[in-house]
C-alpha cells in the first residue's frame, strides 16, 4: 500500500476516504431507547470502505431508533485491521475479507465465535462512463493503452480479489506495467471516474453508487475466493450489550434490504 491510510474519526464518515451462517432475518427493530431526556451512546465502527453509503443509511435509522451514534471509520480493511491491532478505538469490525478477520482472531482481540458472515458482494471490472479505450471484456486490457487501477492486494481485499482473477486468467504478470494501485477499493473507483485510468477493479456494491464509472464486465467468481464480509464485536469493548444490539440491527429484514439496494448480497 502506498501509504497507511490516516485514521480519522468522524461520525458517520471517514476523511476520504471477505462462520457461514446466514444472518437472522428479523422484523425486530432496534430497542427504542432514545427520549426527550436521554442522551444516546457514540458506538465505533471500524467499516470496508464498500461499506460507506449503506451504512450511512442504516445508521441514520439506527439513530432514529435508538438515539445512539456510530462513529464511523471506513477503509481498507488491512488498514483497519493495523489500526486495531495498536488500540485505535473499535467496538465492531465488518471486514471485506474473511483473512482480515481471521487476523484479528488469531491476535486475541476478536472472540473465533463471534464470527459471522454477514454480506457478500461480486467483483467487477469498471471503465469511465467514455470508454475510450472500448474495453469490452477482462482480456481487454492487456492490449490497450492507458493505466489499470487495482486496490493494494496486502491491504485492500478487492485487491487481492483481482490479483488472484488477473493471475489465473494469465494477465497479472502481463500489465504490471500498467497498473495504478489505491490505497482502498473507492480511491480505484475515483480514478476510473476521474478517466486518470481506463479500468479498474471494484465491487459491484461500488459500481452501483457510481454516476461516472460503468461496469465492463462481472468477474468470474471461480477465478477468486468467495467475496465474504464477516463482522465481529472486538473483544475490549466497552459497550457489549449496546453493540451487540447493533450487530443484530444491521442482520435484521430492514437493514438487509438497503445493504441488497446499494449492490450488496445476503451472505449465505
Amino acid at each position: 500500500m502506498a501509504g497507511v491510510c490516516a485514521f480519522t474519526m468522524v461520525a458517520c464518515s471517514s476523511s476520504k476516504t471477505s462462520s457461514e451462517k446466514e444472518p437472522a432475518k428479523t422484523e425486530a427493530k432496534a430497542e427504542n431507547t432514545a427520549t426527550s431526556d436521554t442522551k444516546g451512546i457514540e458506538l465505533n465502527v471500524s467499516a470496508a470502505a464498500s461499506l460507506k453509503d449503506a451504512l450511512e443509511k442504516i445508521n441514520e435509522k439506527y439513530k432514529e431508533q435508538t438515539g445512539n451514534t456510530i462513529i464511523l471509520n471506513l477503509a481498507a480493511s488491512g488498514t483497519l485491521v493495523k489500526q486495531i491491532q495498536e488500540g485505535a478505538p473499535a467496538d465492531l469490525f465488518i471486514s471485506a475479507s474473511k483473512k482480515k478477520m481471521t487476523e484479528l482472531v488469531e491476535k486475541g482481540l476478536v472472540e473465533e465465535g463471534a464470527v459471522s458472515n454477514l454480506l457478500a458482494n461480486d467483483l467487477v471490472m469498471v471503465v469511465p462512463k467514455d470508454n475510450k479505450a472500448k474495453i469490452e471484456k477482462v482480456e481487454d486490457i492487456e492490449k490497450v493503452d492507458g493505466k489499470i487501477a487495482v486496490g493494494e492486494p496486502e491491504t485492500v481485499p478487492a485487491g487481492q480479489y483481482a490479483k488472484d482473477s488477473l493471475t489465473a486468467l494469465g494477465l497479472w504478470d502481463k500489465i504490471q506495467d500498467k497498473i495504478v494501485f489505491a490505497k482502498d477499493v473507492r480511491e480505484t473507483l475515483s480514478y476510473v471516474e476521474k478517466g486518470e485510468v481506463v479500468a479498474g477493479f471494484v465491487y459491484a456494491s461500488d459500481a452501483v453508487v457510481s454516476k461516472d464509472s460503468t461496469v465492463a464486465q462481472v468477474i468470474d467468481e471461480s477465478t477468486h475466493k468467495p467475496i465474504v464480509y464477516p463482522v465481529a464485536v472486538i473483544k475490549a469493548s466497552k459497550n457489549m450489550e449496546e453493540i451487540k444490539k447493533y450487530e443484530e440491527f444491521l442482520k435484521s429484514e430492514d437493514s438487509m434490504k438497503i445493504f441488497q439496494e446499494f449492490g450488496f448480497k445476503v451472505a449465505k
